[in-house]
């Protein structure tokens, strides 16, 4: 790890901000070798956690930044292996729950751009998304005041990306867990005022698990029963 990188990132922890010369600066060095060492990136989520107001530039360099360093590090590269998957949730983990929406953003990120994930990251992230609509924190909810549960506009969109979105050729289909988790919402936000785009979207999920069964000669009431 270079000294300039680690010398800005420990000034930005004491002062809990980062200027846009000292972001910039982060940046090039950063990618001074054309990706951040596994060092720089445990140092990017401590700092991630110490800005009070971090700006929509620091968030746009932490996705980029541990999205290349996760699909470098993988086996083959330009997937999210196993591995690597198991230190990103557990480098969030160490954070404490709630996340930030930088990390939010992140997960989700990867799943869009790698060529393969595994289902933890995905149910991880969906389980943010949980946390948000039964228990009214998370990312999707600062400065919200708890109320009826609900889901919002803005997490059926998180929630679209997080099960269909794929960097492969094929669309994805969630998973069993992330279907009993996108159940567990549904029945939690049953009476809430949720966003008009939560029943598109569990539409499309049904959907897409049901082509699922009819490409594979299945039961389609098996694959969509949670518990399948």
């Amino acid at each position: 790890m270079t000294i300039g990188f680690a010398d800005l990132a420990r000034s930005a922890v004491a002062e809990r901000e980062i200027s846009p010369p000292s972001l910039l600066a982060l940046r090039q060095l950063g990618w001074s070798e054309g990706t951040i060492t596994r060092h720089e990136a445990e140092t990017l989520f401590m700092l991630n956690r110490a800005l009070d107001h971090p700006s929509g530039e620091w968030a746009d360099f932490f996705v980029d930044a541990l999205c290349e360093f996760v699909l470098g590090a993988s086996d083959p590269p330009d997937t999210c292996d196993a591995c690597e998957a198991h230190w990103l949730i557990g480098a969030i983990d160490s954070g404490g729950s709630p996340i930030t929406m930088a990390e939010l953003e992140l997960l989700v990120r990867l799943v869009e751009r790698a060529g393969a994930v595994p289902d933890s990251v995905r149910l991880y992230a969906l389980q943010q998304i949980e946390l948000a609509v039964i228990e009214g924190r998370g990312p999707t909810r600062v400065g919200g005041t708890p109320g009826p549960r609900h889901v919002t506009g803005a997490e059926c969109r998180l929630a679209r990306r997080i099960l269909l979105a794929s960097g492969g050729r094929q669309r994805a289909i969630p998973g069993e867990q992330a279907r009993e988790a996108l159940l567990r919402i549904a029945q939690a936000s049953e009476d809430g005022a949720n966003s008009p785009e939560w029943a598109l979207l569990l539409g499309d999920v049904a959907g897409a698990c049901l082509g699922r069964a009819l490409s594979a000669g299945e039961n389609a009431a098996e694959v969509l029963a949670p518990g399948r």
